[in-house]
């Protein structure tokens, strides 16, 4: 994709999430403090405040049926004008059953527009510049909801100004994206990880998940309440909460840096530790009138809170398979929103009975409650090796970004390879020879997608494998092995047909091709061998060979977790068994390859596991 194609739509992108999250951030700030304003009951407030997680738990659901349905124009669209609508009849009406409603409609409509930014910033990125995108993405939206709580200096929360300042923001929020291309990428469901099943993958990373929801609501949505209650308005206020925006943005990267070289658990138990602290002297900063100080720990709460989330994901990740990382992003996001949806009424229950200060005492239980079960699970669990931790990324709390998470599987969604992919599919089904000549002509122009096409060409029955690798190969001949990888994992029958030319062509890594094949595809391994004794008896020490290399060389590159799922020994004990049927005299040779190569990689790999920082 060029520099031109995606920059124009990034930028619009960026403009528009700028936007939205600006009324987001002001209408976050404005219904707390005008709730506390009009004198309603607390629990009446931590009801209507718990609706939007209610809300955006849902939309986060069926948000990507939406957009299957209607598209990303009108999915936004439609999140924008509804958000705008809500907000202005909040701004009409008194009615809380009405407010209720509305803000459970703006969760809703949040979640939407998220989900919808999120494939669309997802089609105009590239594998490499994803996580670059991710970044800037939030550091803008962290910014729009921090200014956006300053604009409640504009008017008193008390008048409608505010409530009609918001809903214009919302209705901007379209305008840049009419001028975006309206081509709609394709929206693939994520698939569902059952809550049983993510809490057997990482225990301590769903709980601290949870317990993040809990406290970050209850941050942003009680602490304006909290400082209504101790005359904090105005200008105090909009730098109060600013700072607390302000922190969520910049700890991110220190205790980033952290989780990434010590184990996570232990950075997990530092940030309940440090936060318990935090909490605790907020409300004394407030009472003792110390402003610059109450800044302080205002960013320090916030800031740790909001990397609990990330860190929750990331200790998820650690324990989690690369095909379930989609699943683990969204069940998390699931188990956050629901942490989030309970706090802020439950905590309100406590201050009226024990004042607007209980929120801290609130917060200070679950983060208590953190610190007792992380400490629990490092006794019963034993760690993960720092080398074999998933990096630490940014995530901002209550968003959704699966499509721009560097860690999980890329899916190439660009305009030019969707429509690629479209006509490929056509000609496939009615003149297969023709599909290769095309896929062969898209290679030439695009050789970064030469191994994707041999993927997805792969899942086609009636493509010639062997007239399809020698198309590729032609013009990438340096991505041999990964088309021949990917081409293995087809039909049986594929496979089977590109193994028999490279055995009767024998072009020059014709070992190297055919050992990753008998890897991926373990009913090759017996033919190859058999073949090799009858034509090419002195070969098979050397296959054997490159098999180990191309074993131990593919376990290296996995993830810990996906290399627990590869069975070694029946790799090894299949290639034995094969030497042993057909060349028997050479099983003492390949034995001894076998233990050699086998041995060194996997006491390398137990070096590293016992290594501790």
């Amino acid at each position: 994709m060029s520099i031109t194609a995606t920059l124009q739509p990034l930028i619009l992108l960026i403009i528009s999430s700028l936007i939205l999250m600006t009324g987001h951030g002001l209408s976050g700030i404005l219904l707390p403090v005008r709730l506390a304003t009009d004198n309603i009951s607390l629990p009446v407030s931590g009801f209507i405040l718990s609706m939007y997680s209610f809300g955006f738990l849902l939309g986060a659901t069926v948000a990507k049926r939406i957009l299957k349905q209607i598209g990303q124009v009108r999915t936004f669209a439609m999140c924008g004008s509804l958000t705008a609508t809500a907000i202005l009849l909040m701004g009409l009406r008194d009615d809380m059953f009405i407010w209720a409603l509305m803000r459970g409609l703006m969760g809703f409509c949040i979640a939407c527009a998220c989900v919808t930014l999120d494939s669309w910033f997802g089609s105009v990125s590239t594998e490499e510049n994803r996580g670059r995108i991710l970044g800037i993405n939030q550091v803008v939206i962290l910014s729009a909801i921090t200014l956006g709580q300053f604009a409640l200096l504009i008017a008193p929360p008390t008048e409608s100004t505010l409530f009609v300042l918001c809903g214009i923001l919302f209705s901007l929020s379209i305008t840049p994206l009419v001028f975006v291309s309206h081509y709609e990428p394709s929206i693939e469901q994520t698939p569902h990880l059952p809550l049983r099943q993510l809490f057997a993958l990482s225990p301590l990373g769903v709980v601290t998940g949870f317990l993040c929801g809990m406290l970050y609501s209850s941050m942003v949505n009680l602490l304006p309440l909290y400082a209504s209650s101790e005359h904090i308005t105005g200008l105090r206020l909009s730098l109060f909460m600013g700072a607390a925006m302000v922190g969520g943005i910049v700890l991110q990267f220190p205790i980033g840096y952290l989780s990434d070289r010590f184990e996570r658990r232990k950075v997990i138990l530092g940030c309940c530790l440090l936060l318990s602290l935090t909490t605790i002297a907020l409300p004394v900063t407030v009472t003792t009138g110390q402003f610059g100080a109450m800044l302080i720990c205002s960013a320090f709460t916030m800031g740790i809170i909001a990397c609990l989330y990330p860190l929750s994901i990331s200790e998820t990740f650690d324990q989690a398979q690369k095909g379930q990382l989609l699943s683990v992003l969204s069940g998390l996001l699931g188990i956050y929103a629901a942490g989030a949806m309970i706090a802020p009424y439950t905590a309100t229950v406590a201050m009226q009975h024990q004042g607007e200060v209980a929120v801290f005492g609130f917060m200070l239980a679950i983060e208590l409650l953190l610190i007792g079960f992380t400490l629990y699970r490092m006794r019963v669990a034993p760690p993960i090796a720092v080398e074999a931790q998933e990096t630490f990324v940014m995530h901002t709390p209550n968003m959704i970004y699966e499509e721009l998470d560097p860690r999980t599987a890329y899916r190439e969604t660009s305009p030019d390879f969707e429509h690629a992919m479209s006509k490929f599919e056509k000609l496939a089904a009615e003149h297969p020879n023709n599909a290769i000549a095309f896929v062969r002509a898209i290679s030439a122009a695009h050789p970064d997608w030469a191994a994707m096409l041999a993927e997805k060409a792969a899942q086609f029955p009636d493509i010639d494998t062997v007239l399809l690798f020698r198309a590729l190969t032609m013009l990438n001949s340096e991505l041999a092995v990964d088309i021949a990888s990917r081409l293995a994992q087809g039909t049986p029958e594929q496979a089977e047909a590109l193994v028999d030319w490279l055995l009767d062509k024998e072009p020059e890594n014709a070992l190297t091709l055919l050992a990753n094949i008998a890897f991926i595809a373990q009913e090759q391994q017996a033919k190859v061998v058999d073949a090799l004794a009858q034509s090419s008896p002195e070969k098979i020490q050397a296959f054997s060979q490159e098999y180990v290399d191309s074993m131990t060389e593919n376990l290296a590159s996995l993830r810990a977790p996906d290399r627990e799922e590869v069975n070694i020994e029946h790799c090894v004990t299949g290639l034995l068994d094969s030497v042993t049927a057909a060349a028997p005299e050479q099983m003492k040779q390949v034995a001894a390859i076998v233990d050699e190569g086998v041995g060194d990689w996997m006491t390398e790999q137990n070096e590293s596991e016992t290594k501790k920082e």
